[in-house]
């Protein structure tokens, strides 16, 4: 009889060193997508933010109309690290056509406000810029405001002309680079709105050409 023989098999498998080599591949491969995989996810931040400004705008033109009565869109930059927006009444009175008159509009704690981004958004991931600055006044808040007919208010209903185009910019809070930086203008007295994109000339202030 003859005798069957068993076949070894080869049991398959990796080296400690090819292991290391597909370790230090990803590695190497990981570090060169992850730059673009951030910019892209700080683009699509950024416009979302732009989106919410924007939608805002129309919220508080849609409710001055409504109503009947002033609306004011509140912009907080104090905290730079979670830009704010707020969609409140506008009462003008004695006590707000002063110098100090946008700080009695809205309260720091107030729920109207909302943070850019929905709360989302990191610690210093976007910052806001209005009109080409990037701080509050010292009198308070930023402001944009409606009159009844829902087109930019006017003296004597506010204290001082808005300007027009007003300019408000959302850029990526991780670098100086510009040409990610996302506008909404606000064009006319209407109040129509339109939304830019890259930078404004200039070295000193942030935001897209008017």
């Amino acid at each position: 009889m003859k005798q069957r023989t068993r076949s070894k098999r080869s049991i398959g498998g990796f080296t400690l060193i090819e292991m290391l080599v597909v370790i230090i591949v990803i590695g190497v491969l990981f570090a060169i997508a992850a730059p673009g995989w951030d910019t892209i996810l700080s683009r699509q931040r950024v416009s979302a933010a732009r989106e919410q400004i924007a939608q805002t705008i129309r919220v508080a033109q849609s409710d001055a109309r409504r109503t009947r009565s002033p609306r004011a869109v509140v912009f907080d930059m104090s905290t730079a690290s979670k830009p704010r927006i707020a969609n409140v009444p506008y009462i003008p009175d004695d006590t707000q056509v002063t110098a100090s008159k946008n700080t009695v509009l809205i309260s720091n704690t107030s729920p109207a406000w909302a943070l850019l981004g929905n709360g989302d958004v990191g610690s210093g991931a976007i910052k806001l810029a209005v009109n080409g600055t990037t701080t509050n006044a010292t009198n308070g808040y930023p402001l944009l405001i409606f009159d009844g007919n829902g087109t930019i208010a006017q003296t004597p209903l506010v204290p001082t002309t808005q300007t027009i185009p007003s300019v408000i910019t959302v850029s990526r809070g991780n670098t100086t680079a510009r040409a990610t930086d996302r506008c909404v203008v606000v064009d006319t007295l209407l109040g129509a709105i339109r939304t830019e994109e890259g930078a404004f000339n200039n070295s000193t202030q942030r935001g897209c050409k008017p």
